[in-house]
């Protein structure tokens, strides 16, 4: 019951806070207690290419999940692994 709680207070606060400026949404899968979202991240530097003209760097998975009650993120990999791996409602 707890770890459901949990992930629908990180849903919650996660739908309700904007992106920050150097990332930008472009998947998110609940995962039990946890959520795992699919990001472009720019990373901040004045000369770099892909920042400047193109969509920034990635995407890459990242996973929120809340640590003693503040929302907390963990870079995942491009991928993600298996044991992460939401399966699909179709």
């Amino acid at each position: 019951m707890r770890n459901r709680i949990e992930a629908e207070l990180t849903r919650r606060e996660l739908a309700e806070q904007e992106p920050a400026e150097s990332r930008h949404v472009v998947e998110e899968q609940p995962a039990s207690a946890r959520t795992l979202r699919l990001e472009m991240v720019k990373c901040g530097k004045d000369r770099c290419r892909k920042c400047v003209e193109g969509p920034a760097h990635g995407p890459y998975w990242y996973l929120y999940y809340r640590r003693n009650g503040k929302l907390t993120s963990k870079y995942i990999a491009k991928m993600v692994p298996d044991e992460l791996e939401v399966p699909s409602e179709t």
